[in-house]
């Protein structure tokens, strides 16, 4: 996650549907995988706000629409979405993630510091750039800001969290593409989770992987199918993971 993209149409699709999880009763933790490259800054990336003028989004959330109008036409940055506060209750960790090849940085104390920061929430989604590693990208790597790791999302189900990742659709055909996620899946730490993927198809395609506690199961499983049932089934489809 990154600054300039702070009110596009991929944050209205997560934020909503973390709004709905909230209104559930369980508490969102949020770690934003936050990075900063200012060559980056430099493109056109980020520029996706022409839906807050789309009727095609209006009845889904209409007050965070509202108040993402207003964030882009202010100060669109990460921490005036925390301040925000539309996600209830929601807890942040917005420090910024540092590629591989910094050699000043720690990439496991600045994890370590997200499980201090999101301990109290139920639900923990992250938020990185492009998704889980890939085979091509190591933790060496200039690029490895912008992935999380299957071992981070372990540790934080270990804790008893549930985990929702974000992760961006490639070209390949879906079947050959969710292969990916196999590997994690059959982690034997997670041998209790229960699985859920929705697709957000405006846009680029994005991709939430939910890893869910037992416990915690019946409860987001519940709110997607009400999502399904409303507008957003215009923007979500669920995906078999």
């Amino acid at each position: 996650m990154q600054d300039r993209y702070v009110g596009d149409v991929g944050d209205f699709g997560k934020l909503g549907m973390f709004r709905r999880i909230a209104d559930s009763g369980l508490r969102v933790g949020i770690n934003w995988y936050r990075t900063y490259k200012p060559e980056e800054h430099d493109n056109n990336d980020g520029k996706h706000i022409s839906y807050l003028n789309n009727k095609l989004f209006q009845g889904c959330d209409d007050e965070l629409l509202d108040r993402l109008r207003q964030m882009v036409e202010g100060n669109r940055s990460i921490a005036a979405l925390e301040t925000a506060e539309l996600i209830p209750d929601a807890q942040y960790y917005s420090e910024i993630l540092r590629p591989g090849n910094d050699r000043s940085f720690s990439r496991d104390i600045w994890y370590n510091n997200s499980l201090e920061a999101l301990s109290h929430s139920d639900i923990i989604f992250c938020d990185p750039d492009n998704g889980l590693l890939v085979k091509s990208v190591s933790l060496s790597s200039a690029k490895s800001d912008k992935y999380i790791t299957e071992d981070e999302l372990v540790s934080y189900y270990l804790l008893g969290k549930s985990v929702v990742f974000y992760n961006h659709r490639c070209r390949e055909k879906e079947e050959v593409y969710l292969r990916r996620f196999k590997p994690l899946q059959l982690r034997g730490e997670l041998v209790s989770a229960k699985w859920r993927g929705l697709k957000f198809t405006r846009g680029s395609v994005r991709d939430f992987i939910f890893i869910l506690q037992p416990v915690h199961f019946e409860i987001v499983n519940d709110v997607i199918k009400k999502m399904m049932q409303s507008s957003w089934n215009r923007h979500f489809s669920t995906i078999d993971i």
